[in-house]
């Protein structure tokens, strides 16, 4: 009995520890968990003084380790974004949307990188969907009028300007969208039924 017992010890013995090596993380794997976020740290460094091309390079390194992949991807996102690499940025923030298709910011994101980057008509379209959905928020109600008046449409951006006016009276931006729909369209009035009724005697 104690001869049997003795054959199957060292073969418990062994799969224990096997198991446990299994489970328990490689030395390798700390340490390039530890040299990703060095990179993010570093990264995160070079994010603040505003050098985005380094930090790119810091994050897509951050990038090689899960654990702080999603994060690194996110920062990378913006640093091509705040670094005017509008293709780059554009192509993170359409690959984090898939992910969270109805994510304000990230829609926001992608809206104003088209807006930069010369899409002025599909900007406009993206930020008026937000603001529609999104009426209690001013920055895309506000975008809405600039992106209008940018691109010649006063028209549209006098019934955008009356909304904004409406829902955020102390915006600061309202009187510069005054300023510039009064010399964009001669029967502007800063009172929307009035500015209907001059429109509307002028095509009687």
């Amino acid at each position: 009995m104690k001869k049997s017992t003795a054959f199957f010890l060292p073969f418990i013995s062994l799969f224990f520890f096997s198991c446990a090596s299994f489970f328990a993380p490689s030395e390798s794997d700390v340490i390039l968990k530890n040299l990703a976020i060095e990179y993010y740290t570093l990264g995160d460094g070079y994010f603040e003084v505003k050098n985005y091309k380094k930090a790119v390079e810091c994050y897509k390194k951050a990038m090689r380790n899960e654990d702080v992949k999603n994060a690194a991807f996110y920062k990378l996102a913006r640093s091509y974004a705040l670094g005017e690499d509008w293709q780059n940025a554009l192509e993170c923030y359409e690959e984090m949307l898939k992910k969270d298709e109805k994510n304000v910011s990230l829609r926001s994101s992608v809206a104003y990188i088209k807006a930069m980057s010369g899409e002025a008509d599909e900007a406009i379209r993206l930020y008026c969907a937000l603001s529609d959905e999104n009426p209690h928020d001013e920055s895309l109600a506000e975008n809405c009028v600039s992106l209008l008046l940018f691109a010649g449409r006063a028209e549209d951006a006098e019934k955008r300007y009356f909304f904004l006016k409406e829902q955020f009276p102390e915006n600061a931006k309202l009187k510069d969208f005054s300023k510039k729909l009064s010399d964009a369209l001669p029967d502007f009035s800063e009172t929307e039924e009035k500015s209907e009724e001059k429109s509307n005697a002028k095509n009687l």
